[in-house]
């Protein structure tokens, strides 16, 4: 195949892959469940339809990481107000795919501020999620615990696409980022898992490899997009966007809301909830400044994804009003100062 260059978004992400389009690849692979989900997506994404159910979990299994690199909120002293002890209990998350499969929920990730892989229970939970209807199931990892056998249970427990942080072509750039971890170690986990996949003979998962683009590995960019677009699936540049929100002054503050009254449609409440390991629910991607709307200990999805608190914020949305939604108006803020 051709390779290709997509911007999704100039300010957020750029795609270069040997595949073409992903989700057009998959759905050559994965058929007409797949296409379905997709064409929802993009009337969800265009705020064009609110489904009963959300098309997207985003599941956080535990606070907990390996590493601390330096552009992740696990680097940061000022973690408290997200923070939680412990996992998941196995019942909550049995309970939570009962309830996508009753509503046909289409696909999740397991990410958030978390390693999936230092619970051992991810291969089986893949695997449920699979039983339930999930026709996209993604996993988020810094690939350090990445063996050849772990590798092997996501191929055969049915996971849909491996999306792998790798900050830097040199060892001396990578660890500098991803501190904690070792180059050579988890560059070679990366290639022996698609080495074992195409052993198999298996299309899936598809394997993307991803690089923030931060002032520290600005100078190699280039080489590794060069490096890992011959071997990668695809590979996806990301622009930078700070954990903590960034403090503006009055008039910037007020442009700002004036660019994002007419510019600003943020679809996250459209397409996905964020469920964390203590049970706590945010419509939005980031636990740190996105709007809380539930706990599974009190609700369900449902309940959360139609509760009178989900629809306020998606109404003040649509009308730009975001003095209704203080933890909107500030991640609205950031998004706009990063995208200068």
């Amino acid at each position: 195949m051709n390779e290709v260059y997509k911007t999704t978004d100039e300010t957020k992400v750029q795609d270069y892959s040997i595949g073409g389009d992903v989700n057009e690849y998959l759905g050559e692979i994965l058929d007409d469940a797949f296409k379905d989900y997709r064409k929802k997506w993009q009337k969800a994404r265009r705020l064009e339809k609110l489904y009963d159910f959300p098309l997207f979990l985003v599941f956080e299994d535990m606070f907990q990481c390996n590493l601390k690199c330096i552009m992740c909120l696990h680097s940061s002293k000022d973690n408290k107000s997200i923070e939680y002890e412990g996992r998941m209990p196995w019942e909550m998350f049995v309970k939570m795919m009962e309830e996508a499969s009753t509503h046909k929920c289409p696909s999740m990730t397991f990410a958030g501020y978390c390693e999936p892989l230092l619970d051992t229970r991810l291969p089986e939970m893949i695997s449920l999620a699979r039983k339930a209807g999930m026709v996209d199931i993604m996993l988020n990892t810094n690939a350090t615990l990445l063996t050849e056998e772990i590798g092997q249970e996501l191929i055969e427990n049915g996971l849909t696409r491996l999306r792998i942080g790798f900050d830097g072509v040199t060892a001396e750039t990578y660890e500098k980022i991803r501190r904690g971890s070792k180059y050579e170690k988890v560059r070679n986990n990366v290639l022996n898992f698609i080495a074992l996949r195409d052993k198999l003979k298996s299309k899936l998962p598809v394997v993307r490899i991803s690089c923030v683009h931060l002032s520290v590995n600005d100078h190699e960019i280039k080489d590794f997009v060069h490096f890992w677009k011959e071997k990668a699936d695809y590979v996806t540049v990301q622009k930078y966007r700070p954990h903590e929100l960034k403090k503006v002054g009055p008039g910037e503050q007020h442009g700002h809301e004036a660019r994002a009254s007419e510019n600003v449609k943020c679809s996250e409440p459209w397409e996905r909830l964020f469920i964390r390991g203590n049970g706590d629910v945010y419509i939005c991607c980031q636990a740190k400044y996105g709007p809380r709307v539930g706990n599974l200990n009190v609700n369900s999805l449902s309940e959360i994804w139609n509760s009178d608190v989900a629809n306020n914020l998606r109404g003040a949305i649509l009308k730009g009003d975001w003095e209704s939604i203080p933890t909107c108006k500030e991640c609205m803020i950031q998004y706009l100062c990063t995208s200068k």
